[in-house]
């Protein structure tokens, strides 16, 4: 199975968003996995109670709610859980 990132925020997107989503683009091309958008009303942000956007999720785990994160931060952040 390949490993996503899941980028939740709302459509369209606002500006935080579509630069978190640029982010874990970014991060996922370094490790050679997916990235996904998902709106944050669908049924997949209802299974991690996402309250603030952007939220960044992988592995199953919230990483980044509300914020924006440097390339290095989420980069780390998902090596951790490579």
């Amino acid at each position: 199975m390949v490993e996503e990132i899941k980028v939740f925020g709302p459509e369209p997107g606002c500006i935080k968003c579509k630069k978190a989503l640029e982010v874990a683009t970014m991060v996922a091309g370094t490790f050679g996995i997916n990235v996904a958008k998902y709106d944050v009303f669908s049924e997949e942000a209802d299974k991690f109670a996402i309250m603030m956007t952007p939220a960044i999720v992988f592995k199953g785990e919230l990483l980044v709610s509300g914020q924006v994160p440097t390339f290095e931060k989420l980069k780390d952040m998902v090596e951790a859980r490579l």
